[in-house]
């Protein structure tokens, strides 16, 4: 992957003298930011362009570039790529549109240019995008016209599907002061995805922070793996974020484990930094730019009241606390000011002082004090603008020589707004607000705990009912599946008749359970194929008479206890997830659930259940005895690997999971599993 980040020399195809011809400003992009080898240009007509000659066909050129750039039309690329790889090119970037976004001709040339790229194993970024940018040596590769003065060089790089996000990125860093190192428009996603590029930016020494823009993702379970074997953040910005469940009808896990809600507990799971906005986005790479912030305390500078209200209410917002400042800093802050009007409180108003020396002085001794994690500095310094970035440079040497973030909070003047940003290497936030937002994701990040597993391990699975059809398994079939991963399963015995019926309640002693043996049936009660509680023989057999079906399960009654939701669905992106909440209606009415990406270990079980807000029910609530969370968390981690080993398996519902006090275990009374088969 090096090679396509850092090629040799470089070939653009679909470049004419034209003034209007959109290749030649991909050329303009490398001249401009002086890429470090040889570009060769070919189009159909041959010509020169500022002094370079326009080959007619890539086998003219004497020298075997390292990289191959197409915007010519769709149909003509499958043929150029075979070209090259005759030639000896093993790497390309295509940025034109017409694949499989333009439907059966497009998805014919889709298949055409897969067919030559696995002939001479070449890789390839898009189609349908707008390629890629790496401002280390120049290969800016955009049809659009990038400035050099608005691309900064540093250590974020993103990834993109939307060629439009990256020309957005690319001029929203400039404006914020952002320094960036590669960007990829990704595309279709035709040959090369997202983790290959993660995979390749892990290991670039220039990169050291990794944005994402996503609206579909191709294999979320590698995804997780490779966040979780970095210490690089990663900030995802997930798009298209509506639900395509269509089994909504049948299963409550379907319908609470929509696509998105997926991704969120994945990418928590995972530890990558999940953002909901572009702006947002952007507040993140600025904040990572800074020192870690280690604790949750904070000490607030201001030289407005109404700003420091306003920055204290931010703070509690995004679940931090005002640090306490010692009586020595007080004193310190006495001496430099004027009227002796201030304050001595956290955040503290400097709206009396107006030496700048000053004011640097109280910034430092602030972010010094034992008791503060991190300093946000609101700045309305109007006096000069060089006294400003004065003030600003100082925030910076303070911050990393003590290693600790001090966020910069301002407003200028219009005419002033952009030269600042660009005067001083810091970044510059416009509200206290959008910085503790960026700040709380970062502190997740910082300290967020990654549990290791291995979920390469069950990606070939071997299907115990294999086939190609949505099917419910039995009510049998999934009471035995459970059982074959010991998971309690209440007494139970399918029959036909009432005869049956009756002789299966006597075995197991009354009082019974009555229900109809239709697996797919969602709300058995309110379908009247339900009866609890039947204590004789003559109750069950008026009970067979009001119920219609050709099968029935009779099932020992259990005693009560807390009654629970385990779940589970094959999610597209990121394969079987395990869903947990509590059962009844409140799984409906509440929609209290947790959700992570199947198999799961003992702690993130555990975790799963105390982040529910109903945990309070399973802990004792009003003198109730605790629920038997133990027991409980083993059948999490058993249902989780079931999932695991059972690709097949498209949705499951234990509904209800009944959970008994503490020591005396659980027992599943209801189960429905869909499978592909």
């Amino acid at each position: 992957m090096r090679d396509l980040f850092y090629p040799k020399s470089v070939v653009v195809f679909g470049v004419s003298d034209s003034s209007t011809n959109m290749g030649r400003k991909i050329v303009d992009n490398l001249d401009k930011f002086k890429f470090s080898g040889p570009v060769y240009l070919v189009g159909r007509d041959g010509g020169s362009l500022n002094g370079r000659k326009i080959y007619k066909n890539v086998e003219d050129i004497d020298d075997i570039p390292g990289l191959a750039v197409f915007l010519i039309p769709a149909r003509f690329i499958p043929d150029a790529l075979d070209a090259c790889g005759k030639k000896g090119i093993r790497y390309a970037v295509i940025e034109s549109s017409g694949f499989t976004e333009y439907g059966e001709e497009g998805y014919d040339f889709a298949k055409k240019l897969k067919d030559v790229a696995d002939k001479w194993n070449i890789r390839f970024v898009g189609p349908n995008g707008v390629g890629i940018t790496n401002i280390e040596n120049g290969l800016v590769l955009p049809f659009v016209s990038i400035d050099p003065a608005m691309a900064k060089k540093g250590h974020v790089s993103l990834i993109a599907q939307s060629g439009g996000i990256v020309v957005d990125s690319i001029f929203s860093c400039a404006l914020e002061n952002i320094g960036f190192s590669k960007m990829v428009s990704m595309g279709n996603k035709m040959n090369l995805n997202e983790n290959d590029y993660v995979e390749y930016l892990i290991s670039d020494p220039e990169t050291h922070t990794i944005g994402m823009h996503l609206e579909d993702i191709i294999n979320g379970r590698r995804l997780m793996d490779l966040a979780c074997r970095t210490d690089k953040p990663i900030v995802v910005l997930k798009a298209n974020t509506n639900s395509s469940s269509n089994q909504i009808a049948n299963f409550h896990t379907a319908a609470l484990a929509g696509d998105d809600q997926v991704a969120e507990a994945a990418f928590t799971q995972a530890g990558l930094i999940r953002v909901k906005s572009f702006q947002e986005m952007m507040d993140c790479f600025k904040i990572l730019s800074l020192p870690p912030i280690r604790g949750q305390k904070l000490g607030i500078v201001c030289r407005s009241g109404g700003r420091a209200v306003m920055a204290t209410d931010s703070v509690f917002r995004y679940g931090f606390e005002l640090a306490e400042y010692s009586e020595m800093f007080y004193d310190f802050v006495k001496e430099k000011v004027r009227a002796g009007v201030i304050r001595m409180t956290n955040p503290i108003d400097l709206g009396d002082v107006w030496d700048v020396d000053a004011y640097i002085d109280i910034i430092d001794k602030a972010i010094q004090e034992n008791g503060v994690d991190g300093l946000i500095v609101h700045h309305n310094f109007l006096i000069s603008i060089d006294l400003s970035r004065k003030c600003i440079e100082a925030a910076r040497r303070i911050s990393f020589e003590h290693k600790k973030p001090v966020i910069f909070s301002t407003l200028f003047s219009r005419e002033d707004w952009i030269s600042i940003r660009q005067m001083v290497e810091y970044p510059i936030f416009a509200d206290a607000e959008q910085a503790l937002n960026a700040l709380r994701l970062s502190y997740n990040f910082s300290h967020r705990m990654i549990r290791r597993t291995d979920f390469e391990k069950y990606e070939h699975a071997q299907k115990i009912f294999p086939g190609n059809q949505l099917r419910f398994l039995e009510h049998g079939q999934a009471f035995d599946l459970l059982r074959s991963y010991n998971i309690p399963v209440a007494h139970y015995k399918i029959v036909s008749t009432a005869d049956e019926g009756v002789k299966a309640a006597q075995e197991m002693e009354y009082p019974i359970v009555l229900k109809v043996a239709k697996p797919h049936i969602l709300h058995k009660t309110e379908e009247k194929g339900v009866k609890l509680n039947i204590g004789s023989d003559d109750e069950l057999l008026n009970s067979f008479q009001e119920m219609k079906g050709d099968a029935f399960l009779i099932q020992k009654m259990v005693p009560s206890g807390q009654e629970v939701i385990i779940g589970g669905k094959r999610d597209p992106g990121f394969g079987p997830v395990i869903l947990f909440g509590l059962g009844g209606i409140f799984v409906e009415v509440l929609k209290d659930v947790s959700l992570r990406v199947a198999p799961v270990d003992h702690d993130e079980a555990a975790s799963m259940i105390d982040e529910i807000q109903g945990v309070c029910l399973l802990d004792g609530f009003r003198g109730q005895a605790p629920a038997d969370k133990e027991a409980l968390i083993e059948i999490l981690v058993n249902v989780s690997k079931l999932l695991a080993e059972h690709p097949e398996i498209e949705n499951l519902d234990i509904n209800p999971l009944v959970v008994w006090e503490s020591g005396k275990g659980c027992i599943a009374v209801d189960a429905k599993v869909e499978v592909m088969s």
